[in-house]
């Protein structure tokens, strides 16, 4: 499907214009060269996966995406990278996913599937309401709604396992009502052409075993953008924990530090 994608505007970049980002001016140009459309920015999208919506389906805090990209077929894919703000510990982080979004046009049951690097790097914000975790396979963390995990089975071929398990390209996905979501918790809309050749075969494969799994509506495009949004769990303590885990150490030490100082200075 994506053999004839030309790569040259990533794999031999422009200059970028003065003040202008190396990697945007790179996807642009990628966009450019294949027909696609491209987007410097949004706010607030209308997308139902966990890394845009609350589990009460409300937009996440201060939600918006950059490096847009949207290339036409059926279904339609978006790819890009999504920003939102995370309050912990009385603290704000940024959290960053790359994302692909894809309406495949049949409704499916809701599943999350983690590869384990990301998982230790950065947990998906949200994973199904009542769902059971599957942790049999190497590499791969498996959340799906009772009577949905003959799904998860289907679609987890050998070769989709070790798309989603790739030591450098590593990839989560989210299967919510017609969505199709790969994330990462890393730049997707990059100037890295081997990143952009991974994430749009395992979609691709991703695809080939929703169509052989669910009957299609021949009357449906796949391009109409649904607000429905699956039932979510939040996960609270999965996100940031890391990042929790050194600000709580930093402070410490900034408190020693301060108790040395009083006791130093404090006696003069």
């Amino acid at each position: 499907m994506h053999a004839d994608i030309d790569f040259t505007p990533l794999t031999h970049p422009t200059d970028p214009p003065a003040r202008t980002d190396p990697t945007a001016n790179a996807v642009a140009h990628l966009a450019l060269a294949n027909g696609w459309q491209y987007y410097t920015h949004a706010v607030d999208q209308q997308l139902p996966g966990v890394v845009f919506r609350e589990p009460n389906g409300g937009s996440r805090l201060s939600q918006r995406a950059v490096n847009i990209v949207r290339i036409p077929g059926t279904p339609m894919m978006e790819i890009g990278d999504s920003f939102y703000t995370k309050v912990a510990v009385g603290n704000q982080f940024t959290q960053r996913w790359g994302y692909l979004a894809a309406d495949v046009g049949v409704a499916m049951p809701s599943v999350t599937m983690e590869s384990r690097s990301n998982f230790a790097q950065n947990p998906l914000p949200a994973t199904p309401a009542g769902a059971l975790a599957d942790e049999r396979r190497s590499g791969l963390r498996v959340e799906a709604v009772p009577g949905a995990e003959f799904v998860a089975n289907a679609l987890l071929t050998p070769e989709v396992v070790g798309a989603l398990d790739n030591r450098t390209y590593p990839l989560n996905v989210e299967l919510n009502g017609r969505w199709l979501f790969l994330y990462a918790p890393r730049s997707l809309a990059t100037d890295d052409a081997e990143s952009w050749k991974h994430t749009l075969r395992t979609a691709q494969l991703l695809m080939d075993r929703i169509r052989e799994i669910f009957p299609m509506d021949a009357s449906s495009s796949g391009t109409e953008v649904h607000q429905s949004v699956a039932p979510m769990q939040s996960q609270g303590g999965r996100v940031n924990r890391m990042r929790v885990t050194w600000y709580l150490l930093a402070v410490v030490a900034a408190m020693g530090v301060a108790g040395g100082a009083a006791l130093l200075f404090g006696g003069r």
